[in-house]
């Protein structure tokens, strides 16, 4: 009995085993391996057409041969397509089993009546293949419909996602590196001003992806041309000007090769691509901010307007004619919140090249100690290596700053939460937690009784406590680092003056504790007191950029120790680096303001929905409770053409609508950080704003009412 059961599934196991197995290559490197042997010997002869092309491939920085990329599409859409056909063959013969074809309409139409009687001949042919109610003719076309339909569906989706991925992360890359490219331009022109060796940008520019994104990749694969395949650097230059996805860069390491091999001047080349690319960057930033104003009008219309008219149209239709709460819950709890992340992703994706992250190096990471090493240097191994003694000397070390860093929160824990504060998290979560514990677990286990407008309550006042605590620790050190970048550019200034007048900068950093830096002072006499205890200044320096960990900071960190590494003599490379945080200030002010509008604009559309669905709640239904009341006999509001709703009914429909109302207020909130200040941590204060309005003006409402 139990084979007869399991025997017809067997097809349908084998495909998807088959299916996932090929998936597996994604994250499995020793499956993708095999896949692509398999894909290599089925597949793999040289593609005539070049769809998508090669120079795609190597504009995304897709690391597979063209031929290879080709050969595993066509073998994922080939897999795709059987195990789709597989899959569509069980979901008809499920529909044949569920709806027998009888229940779903009449014969065929009189045209078709010869077709009736052949298919009537067929069947009693194959009397013995059929489905459910179905003859066999009747089975085999919706058997093979399914099949078919499945099959070349994932087939053409699969190939179809296959050749538009490439050209999706080359766009990608392209908008990366133009919006970077005048930072990046800054960087370059600046170590050359110090004095640097044009390879050593390179590879300086190359080893800090984190903080100038794809340009940073671009620049590694130059290194790489000339450090491995031994190119010379303008023939290297040149070969990247052909495969770097970006006009503006083609045209920069064009020019740059031609500098090159013509002997004039660089610093004087870069020093005019800078400035013009510096005032590029105010059109970048226009074109920014135009996409996130476009982004901000579309979010009100689909997601706010949008969302509120269907919820709204499936409640009145529920309520009045059949029931729509299954449609109602998915568009609260499943479109809702998918649209409003899909939107975040978006805006995450364009608002990507205004962050800036410092990477930690691979000499940074092979650093037992865990401490910053400079980035152009290698750690002196005069010894050999690190004796088994030396590594448990440093476990100890570990251990030892662990324990440490736990005294420090203990002894000064708001210091240390305004340091980062996602601590703040570590305990709001477990108090919210535990007074939801508190107050939801020992009713449900005493009476057995447990009310979801009861649990709407304390889940909302536990989340407000959540998002409020952590919303108020990132404010003031979002503050408090602000006032820091301010002072930014004045003390490099003060730096490179007397780094012009002669003084190293060591000593700079001891003189310029005697200035007045506002904000800065702290951090000044933290440098030099790492400085007087031993540290190199680089690593002074790389400190104070992870306290700090600002885009600004990082970039001005990266820049000095790279400059230091070629030359003590960094005073023009200091002005340049404060005249860059300077326009980054500038630019950010100007961002705030104008993304402030639309801000306001999400604010008012969260407004608009809130009204309406509290007037729906507080107004439109009871007095459909008062009319359903007040119908004495079933049919009592049959002559107006509407149903008789129950009130457990009506109840459903008021906590979806309440809960639509509380997922709306959230997630607005964090979209409106990520649009306003560029940073979903900013939106944080927003959704917490919002989520205790919604929740006190539905309980006024409902006090009121």
């Amino acid at each position: 009995m139990a084979e007869l059961l399991v025997t017809p599934f067997l097809p349908l196991a084998a495909a998807l085993v088959v299916g996932g197995l090929v998936a597996l290559g994604a994250v499995s490197g020793r499956v993708h391996r095999v896949t692509g042997r398999l894909a290599a010997a089925l597949f793999g002869e040289e593609p005539t057409g070049r769809d998508p092309p090669s120079r795609v491939l190597e504009q995304a920085h897709i690391a597979v041969p063209y031929r290879i990329y080709v050969a595993r599409t066509r073998l994922l859409a080939t897999v795709t397509g059987v195990v789709g056909a597989v899959v569509g063959v069980y979901l008809g013969a499920g529909v044949l089993v569920l709806a027998p074809l009888e229940e779903l309409g009449g014969g065929l139409p009189e045209p078709l009546a010869p077709l009736g009687r052949l298919a009537d001949r067929v069947d009693q042919a194959a009397a013995g293949f059929a489905v459910g109610g179905a003859s066999p003719v009747e089975t085999f076309l919706v058997l093979a419909v399914g099949g078919l339909l499945f099959g070349a569906v994932g087939s053409t989706a699969v190939y179809g996602l296959r050749r538009w991925l490439p050209r999706r992360r080359a766009a990608r890359r392209e908008r990366d590196i133009e919006a970077n490219m005048a930072r990046t331009v800054a960087f370059v022109y600046a170590l050359s001003r110090g004095g640097s060796s044009f390879p050593g940008v390179l590879r300086a520019l190359s080893r800090n992806e984190g903080v100038f994104g794809e340009a940073a990749n671009e620049a590694g694969v130059a290194v790489r041309n000339v450090d491995l395949f031994g190119r010379d650097i303008v023939a290297s230059l040149r070969h990247l000007a052909d495969r770097t996805p970006s006009e503006e860069f083609r045209t920069f390491a064009e020019n740059l090769s031609s500098v090159l091999q013509s002997g004039r001047a660089l610093p004087e080349f870069l020093r005019g691509q800078y400035e013009r690319y510096r005032e590029q960057l105010e059109d970048q930033q226009e074109e920014i901010l135009e996409e996130m104003a476009t982004v901000a009008e579309a979010y009100v219309t689909v997601v706010v307007a949008g969302m509120l008219f269907l919820i709204t149209v499936l409640l009145v239709i529920g309520l009045t004619t059949s029931d729509t709460l299954p449609p109602m819950r998915a568009a609260t709890y499943l479109v809702l919140p998918l649209l409003n992340l899909a939107f975040l992703a978006y805006l995450s994706d364009v608002t990507s090249p205004l962050r800036a992250r410092r990477e930690r190096t691979a000499d940074e990471r092979a650093d037992p100690v865990g401490g910053s090493v400079h980035a152009g240097a290698a750690p002196a191994r005069t010894d050999g290596g690190l004796s088994a003694g030396s590594l448990a000397n440093y476990e100890r070390l570990r251990a030892y700053r662990r324990v440490s860093a736990l005294r420090g929160l203990l002894r000064q824990p708001l210091t240390a939460v305004l340091r980062r504060p996602v601590r703040v998290l570590y305990v709001a979560v477990p108090l919210a937690a535990g007074y939801l514990a508190f107050t939801l677990v020992p009713p449900y286990l005493l009476f057995g009784e447990f009310s979801v407008t009861t649990a709407d309550d304390y889940v909302v006042l536990a989340l407000a406590f959540v998002l409020g605590s952590y919303a108020v620790v990132y404010e003031l050190a979002k503050r408090r680092l602000e006032r820091r970048e301010d002072a930014l550019p004045e003390m490099l200034d003060r730096l490179a003056s007397l780094n012009e007048a002669g003084v190293t900068v060591v000593s700079s950093l001891d003189r310029l504790r005697d200035s007045d830096l506002g904000a800065m002072n702290d951090e000044v006499e933290r440098i030099w007191r790492d400085v007087s205890w031993g540290a190199t200044v680089e690593r002074a320096l790389d400190r104070f950029e992870r306290r700090v960990r600002t885009p600004a900071v990082t970039r001005v960190v990266t820049l000095v120790n790279n400059a230091m590494a070629a030359s003590n003599d960094i005073g023009p490379v200091l002005r340049i680096a404060a005249e860059q945080a300077r326009t980054d200030r500038r630019f950010k002010r100007k961002r705030s303001q104008e993304m402030f509008t639309y801000l306001v604009a999400i604010y008012v559309a969260f407004v608009v929905f809130l009204v309406v669905i509290a007037a729906i709640d507080a107004f439109f239904i009871p007095r459909l409770l008062e009319a359903s009341g007040s119908a004495t006999t079933p049919g009592a509001l049959a002559s107006t053409g509407l149903s008789t709703p129950s009130p457990a009914a009506i109840e459903q429909y008021r906590i979806t609508f309440f809960h639509a109302a509380l997922i709306q207020a959230v997630l607005s909130g964090l979209v409106g950080g990520q649009m306003g200040e560029g940073s979903v941590r900013d939106g944080v204060k927003h959704a917490t704003a919002m989520l205790v309005i919604t929740y006190v003006a539905f309980e006024l409402l409902r006090a009121l009412v």
